[in-house]
């Protein structure tokens, strides 16, 4: 019993044990059946040139004796295996099935690791420290930059637009991001991948989360203007001007939602949706997700991108329903 014991606890060595178990009882019924079961040799066999439907059975002293006695031991021996085997294979299995799935989740590692130096290291970094990747527009020069992966967890954490970080992992490998650099790596979108390939390649990146966020420097942005700074974050997607790339257009914002020109008090709803999405980013269905910007950008630094937005406002009579200014839970430090 030690040994089982210790067997048990042994995790990899553990998952042998019910296997051992089954031989060791199946040697123990074979034994049986050639020394007291019907395997057993009475001399020689009576009746072997008669069918075996035509030849006559025991004699009831027999059945009610020698026969009774062996199929009671039978039932027995039947009864003792059942109850030590079920038993012993119920402690056993949850060990022996928490093993393999160590083993297979040791094995999505190293193939993920393999698959996102091929498909992902370019542009996000050998280390998922993040990087750059060409800009999808050739006649810009900027290379696009490529978050970070290693602390996706992190970032997303406590997002209003991501849920579940792992689905949002796999939906952007399996269809891209129309517009950017993030080409669609599923089959189903048109990529090379198969699922469970992109099932690795997300295992290995969950794997190496540090989640580590840094803050935003605020002295990186001191004496920057909102032009500069809505250049390196903003132009990308909403084009110079806010005329739309990737983005919507932004020249008509503010009349979006509901900015009248010289009221100051609409102005300011507009300010406050404008900077609470730019906290927490945009999850619009069909499009490229706007990320975040409250883990790069300093409040400061966001009012500035704000005031040069307020500064290209047109009216083009193009109204979306007005949706009013966050509530004081979201935009609380704002």
């Amino acid at each position: 019993m030690p040994d089982i014991l210790l067997l048990v606890e042994g995790g990899g060595s553990g998952a042998s044990v019910p296997m051992i178990i089954l031989v060791v009882a199946l040697v123990g019924f074979g034994v049986a059946y050639f020394l007291v079961g019907p395997g057993r040799r009475q001399g020689p066999k009576r009746n072997a040139d008669i069918p075996l439907a035509m030849r006559p059975y025991h004699s009831d002293e027999e059945l009610e004796t020698t026969g009774m006695e062996r199929a009671m031991s039978w039932g027995v021996a039947l009864a003792v295996f059942a109850s030590l085997f079920l038993p012993l294979y119920w402690l056993i299995e949850p060990n022996r099935m928490e093993g393999r799935i160590d083993d297979f989740y040791q094995q999505d590692v190293a193939d993920g690791r393999v698959e996102y130096q091929n498909a992902c290291a370019s542009c996000h970094g050998v280390d998922l420290g993040g990087g750059s990747a060409p800009h999808p527009d050739p006649d810009i020069d900027t290379p696009w930059p490529a978050p970070a992966l290693d602390n996706i967890v992190a970032r997303y954490e406590e997002s209003e637009i991501v849920e579940d970080v792992r689905e949002y992992i796999e939906l952007t490998l399996v269809h891209g991001r129309d517009g950017t650099p993030m080409q669609a790596f599923g089959v189903a979108s048109g990529g090379v991948y198969s699922d469970q390939q992109l099932d690795a390649i997300i295992t290995y990146i969950l794997s190496v989360q540090t989640g580590e966020v840094p803050e935003p420097d605020a002295q990186a942005f001191v004496g920057r203007s909102g032009d500069d700074l809505y250049a390196n974050h903003c132009v990308r997607c909403h084009d110079v001007g806010g005329k739309g790339r990737v983005g919507p257009q932004l020249i008509n914002v503010f009349e979006r939602y509901g900015w009248e020109p010289g009221d100051e008090e609409s102005a300011q709803v507009a300010r406050d949706v404008i900077k609470h999405v730019l906290n927490n980013g945009r999850n619009v269905p069909g499009e490229a997700p706007m990320q975040a910007f409250d883990q790069i950008l300093t409040p400061e630094a966001m009012d500035e991108i704000i005031d040069h937005i307020e500064g290209f406002q047109e009216l083009t009579g193009e109204r979306f329903a007005q949706i009013g200014p966050p509530r004081a839970d979201e935009n609380g430090s704002d």
